[in-house]
């Protein structure tokens, strides 16, 4: 028992002593600010304004510092599963799309059933131009400066023009330009009922790398059939 105490006494430390390490550390406050926003009591209404005012804004910055890692996370974690959705895409391709018939429509299912889009439509760039959809030259100007765009502002004719009686449902909807090379071949347009889904302030990245993937798989069969 003696020795114990003996051992507490001299683990334990007393108020002067932190008050002087204090005193000749006064950088540990400022590095250590989440724990001082933890032990530091928020003083009353008598209390010491700015102290109390410190620790306000100590616990707040520990807030955000939160909000800004967990968004991050959820960032890594859906660029993590794009790029599983994409290497399965891209299989898919290279190990079905050779002995297709249909290659365009081989190409509308395989988007919806690896990205978990709603509704697809592929509209190609023909050379005759009787051909095309009444409002393609609308749509490929969306894209002219071969990269995507996700938007939620589409007119409701433009949409029923292009998903005709499923238009009604798209809340959001992304244009992704098929290049084959430097030249747009087509268009792909992606709409869901979800409006958080394709939001004009969303990143085009990975959109893009699908146009190309589409393009180059499109571009080689056509050669192929030729």
């Amino acid at each position: 028992m003696a020795k114990r105490a003996a051992n507490k006494s001299r683990t334990a430390l007393e108020p002067k002593q932190v008050v002087d390490f204090l005193r000749q550390h006064p950088e540990f406050l400022a590095e250590n600010g989440k724990l001082l926003a933890k032990i530091a009591p928020v003083p009353d209404e008598d209390g010491n304004v700015f102290l109390k005012k410190q620790i306000e804004t100590l616990r707040e910055r520990e807030t955000e510092q939160k909000r800004k890692i967990e968004t991050i996370l959820e960032i890594t974690k859906n660029l993590e599963k794009m790029q599983d959705q994409l290497t399965a895409f891209t299989t898919a391709l290279l190990d079905q799309g050779g002995s297709i018939a249909h290659p365009v429509e081989f190409v509308r299912k395989l988007l919806g059933s690896e990205f978990d889009i709603e509704h697809v439509a592929i509209l190609e760039e023909s050379p005759e131009k009787g051909s095309r959809s009444s409002r393609y030259d609308e749509i490929h100007q969306r894209v002219a400066h071969r990269s995507s765009i996700c938007d939620d502002r589409v007119s409701t004719a433009l949409l029923k023009e292009i998903f005709s009686h499923d238009a009604e449902t798209i809340q959001s909807s992304a244009f992704v330009p098929i290049l084959n090379g430097e030249d747009i071949t087509g268009v792909m347009v992606l709409g869901s009922p979800n409006g958080e889904r394709f939001q004009p302030d969303l990143g085009v990245l990975y959109l893009n790398r699908i146009g190309s993937l589409v393009g180059s798989y499109l571009g080689g069969r056509r050669r192929t059939v030729g």
